[in-house]
């Protein structure tokens, strides 16, 4: 079914979906999980130049409509990807580029599965389908240790932002970077940043991952205290279609840290045969 101008508009508005830059071919930006669309203020001038170039704030996050925000629903990712469908399909945007950070990786590959013609390639940074370590998967975090983390967001969020921002950021000798991050987790609402961070770290894709037949490109940092190499190797393994690359950066957010670098590598990306 296609949106009627009106609905376009209000869609817009929900999402607080911005376009930028000339060109053919599309890239859509989604953010990851304490972040909005401004984390990806450093890497898009890199490509306004040659592509069409839109981003949005998941629905909680950023500049969204935060009325229509629904706990209940946004318990799993989802959610999320029928929402980066909706907006696909209401804006026409077919055989586009999706560069999603962290928990977008797999939101993205959620939609990719649904709508697979949507998707000319989804170029994932640091994705994981399942955060949690198994038995038999090395997922890098232990239950209890999430269990405690949003415990510590419920009680008291300043601080969660305050001891999480540098650990995950990852690059000790530049503490603006971790003050940015923090600055970006604490512009969110403690309540539904909790009810996100459990969508993301109680997840588990595995069992999707050969349903995706869009062409995977991950990203990926080491000393990622978030997602380790042994889930970027799971994933290279399970993907029908994926390849890995890595940034010359350090941690979870290279986007802040080394922007540079991660537009080097989605261009790569785009310009990888298939």
């Amino acid at each position: 079914m296609q949106s009627s101008p009106h609905s376009v508009q209000e869609l817009i508005t929900k999402f607080n979906i911005t376009e930028q830059g000339r060109g053919e071919e599309i890239l859509l930006f989604a953010h990851g999980f304490g972040c909005d669309q401004t984390t990806w203020n450093k890497v898009i001038p890199g490509f306004k130049e040659n592509f069409r170039v839109i981003s949005f704030d998941y629905l909680g996050s950023g500049n969204s409509k935060l009325e229509d925000y629904d706990h209940k629903r946004y318990e799993t990712l989802d959610a999320y990807a029928e929402d980066l469908a909706e907006i696909c399909t209401a804006l026409k945007l077919e055989n586009i580029y999706f560069i999603g950070h962290s928990v977008s990786g797999a939101i993205g590959m959620l939609a990719s599965i649904a709508h697979p013609k949507m998707f000319k390639k989804l170029i994932t940074i640091a994705p994981s389908p399942h955060y949690l370590n198994e038995d038999d998967y090395q997922g890098g975090f232990d239950y209890q240790d999430v269990v405690e983390l949003i415990k510590m967001m419920q009680l008291n969020y300043f601080d969660w932002a305050n001891y999480l921002a540098p650990i995950v950021i990852g690059n000790e000798d530049t503490p603006e970077y971790s003050e940015e991050l923090k600055l970006s987790f604490l512009r969110h609402d403690p309540k539904i940043s909790t009810t996100f961070a459990k969508a993301t770290f109680f997840c588990d894709l595995r069992q999707e991952l050969t349903k995706v037949s869009t062409e995977v490109c991950i990203l990926y940092c080491i000393q990622d205290i978030i997602v380790p190499l042994e889930v970027i190797d799971y994933l290279a393994t399970h993907l029908p279609n994926c390849k890995t690359r890595e940034i010359e950066a350090t941690g979870h957010y290279p986007q802040i840290t080394n922007p540079c670098g991660v537009i080097s590598a989605i261009k790569c990306s785009i310009n990888s045969s298939t």
